[in-house]
């Protein structure tokens, strides 16, 4: 099979730690076939020494403590320590070897995942759901291991210790081994069926408790909204009915569950029973010993794990498996926007930007989302694009550091294709403050500093100055070190947007993108942050996507976005004008800033 030759190049690395785990556990299930043989070698002489001193002595207690009994007792229990303290000693190297190496190989795969995760392009994400790439990079993950762990040592300590201790009981006696033997294949084929079932509605339970997760996930999220428009008891009735659902394929594997042990614990007694009927029969007739029987109930009962384990195993395989396909699926994803570029000399940068005839469409979209788009963006100029919602005006600005490449078309900064810069370079190049604010759940200090690597409290500040949230900060009770919680549900939207721009400020960028950045702040606090991007940013080219004209109508050039076309451009006298969609536009707002006073 491909996906097994495939997950087995894992091995490779972990070959010689892995073997010695092999060798780790061979040898204690050697040492575990003696400590039977040493139990029943003690009871056969104890019962011999019983006979010898029949009469002489009146209890077992004083054929115990007599001279000769005494010593032999005291050999075979310290071969029979010896012995189990071994067996102990290697299941533990056995452990830290093949198991240790499993955890590993989960490391090393948990990681190439993420890395490969992080090159794929934006389109790859728009057609995944975010919640089966979690899935494969964690659950899936977790599914692979148990071949490398527990797959792969179970089936060595199933096919060793089976062979050591049949060897052993055919040794012994060949026809007490035949019927100890019979409950044994049942015993398998129903651990088989049980663990396939119990995989099966695994994997149900597993996408109904993601549907569960999910939906908490969302309400703890929307947890604001739903308070405001009181659907407190709406939610609830929701997750209660898909809760409901959950609770009830849980108690049916709980159920098979209760059932699988009682009934392997009954084929094991069946064996049992077999070996002391049989082997009584042979006692009797002088064929074997009593500590023949002893030492036969115990082989059946180390044969039982490794016989049932067949069964989990094979399941478990098929389960590791499947995992893997699905995560070798998304490992195989073209890498379409590639980090193998020469970086260009900072110095030479000047930030001029170009689109020819660029076109783009979502993936799997029918519409094209940008169409024939042509326009160049002097260095150090201040351009902004408007248009209504839906008309393109983010789409083109995610192709300039590379979150999309065009269908059609090129993007060419300082007169060079994107596609040739470094793509680790482009992205330093671009500060970019997206139309939805994504805080992550740390401090506001390592928020602002994300995109800069050991940046100092002078630059977080200086950078939280300029956007015109510093003084926010202040007022907290722990300032920098305040936590803003998930998402940043703890700060205000404009305190949101404002920490958004300083995290793209530090980077000191040669292009910084505010797309739509602006719109939670108030007009006040909107001209003090413009004020001071026009003194940070100055000879920067800055590129600015906004609703409000107020915020672009000091721009060197502005475009106007319809379906994906540019349709007009000019500076802001211009285009009033022409008296075209912008000036109407314009028209509007002053309007409604009117009607907002009156």
């Amino acid at each position: 099979m491909d996906s097994l030759k495939k997950l087995n190049r894992y091995l490779r690395e972990y070959k010689g730690t892995i073997l010695l785990g092999g060798l780790f556990l061979t040898a204690s299930n050697f040492f575990l076939i003696w400590i039977p043989v040493f139990i029943r070698r003690t009871m056969d002489e104890v019962e011999l020494l019983t006979d010898d001193y029949s009469g002489e002595f009146t209890s077992v207690f004083q054929v115990l403590f007599s001279s000769e009994a005494g010593v032999v007792l005291a050999y075979n229990s310290l071969l029979l320590i010896g012995t189990v303290l071994m067996y102990g000693i290697l299941l533990f190297a056995t452990r830290q070897t093949l198991i240790v190496s499993s955890r590993k190989i989960e490391f090393d795969i948990r990681n190439r995942i993420i890395d490969k995760l992080f090159k794929l392009p934006q389109r790859y994400f728009a057609s995944n759901k975010s919640g089966d790439v979690y899935v494969r990079a964690t659950e899936d993950v977790a599914r692979v291991r148990e071949y490398f762990g527990p797959v792969l040592m179970y089936t060595i300590n199933t096919f060793t210790r089976a062979g050591f201790i049949i060897t052993m009981m055919v040794i012994v006696n060949p026809e007490l081994t035949f019927w100890a033997l019979i409950p044994l294949p049942f015993l398998s084929a129903f651990a088989y069926w049980v663990s396939g079932f119990i995989n099966k509605y695994q994997l149900i339970i597993q996408n109904q408790y993601s549907e569960v997760a999910g939906r908490a996930q969302e309400s703890f999220n929307s947890i604001r909204l739903i308070k405001a428009f009181n659907r407190e008891d709406y939610e609830q009735d929701r997750f209660e009915e898909i809760s409901d659902s959950y609770r009830k394929k849980k108690l049916k594997l709980d159920l098979v569950e209760s059932l699988f042990h009682p009934t392997l614990n009954l084929l094991i007694g069946a064996s049992v029973v077999i070996v002391i009927w049989q082997g009584g029969l042979m006692v009797i007739e002088g064929v074997i010993t009593v500590g023949n029987i002893a030492e036969f109930i115990i082989y059946v009962a180390y044969l039982t794990w490794p016989v049932a384990s067949l069964g989990y195993t094979v399941n478990t395989l098929q389960k590791s498996l499947a995992s893997w396909e699905r995560i070798d699926k998304m490992l195989m994803e073209p890498v379409e926007i590639k980090d193998d570029r020469e970086k260009m000399a900072e110095e030479n940068i000047e930030g001029e930007i170009e689109f020819k005839n660029v076109s783009f469409s979502y993936p799997g979209a029918e519409e094209t989302a940008l169409k024939n788009i042509s326009l160049k963006i002097e260095p150090g100029s201040k351009v902004a694009i408007v248009g209504r919602t839906g008309s393109g005006k983010s789409t083109l600005v995610n192709l300039i550091p590379r979150m999309f490449d065009p269908t059609e078309g090129e993007i060419l900064i300082d007169g060079v294709n994107i596609k040739k810069w470094n793509l680790s370079q482009l992205r330093d190049l671009v500060g970019y403050v997206p139309q939805e604010t994504f805080l992550f759940s740390t401090t506001i200090k390592e928020n602002i500093a994300f995109g800069v690597k050991d940046a100092s409290m002078e630059m977080i500040e200086e950078a939280a100055r300029h956007a015109q949230v510093l003084d926010n900060i202040l007022d907290f009770e722990k300032k920098f070190e305040t936590m803003v919680g998930e998402r940043g549900i703890t700060l205000s939207g404009g305190q949101k947007q404002r920490t958004a721009i300083a995290r793209a400020l530090i980077k000191d960028p040669k292009i910084i993108v505010l797309d739509d950045s602006l719109s939670a702040v108030d007009t006040n606090t909107e001209e003090a942050i413009l004020n001071h991007l026009n003194e940070k940013l100055s000879g920067r080219t800055t590129i600015m996507i906004s609703h409000r004209i107020s915020t672009v109508k000091n721009a060197d050039i502005i475009f106007y976005i319809q379906d994906g076309s540019i349709i007009e451009h000019g500076s802001h006298d211009d285009l009033l004008a022409t008296k075209g969609y912008y000036a109407r536009m314009y028209q509007k707002q002053l309007l409604e800033q009117e009607l907002a006073q009156i």
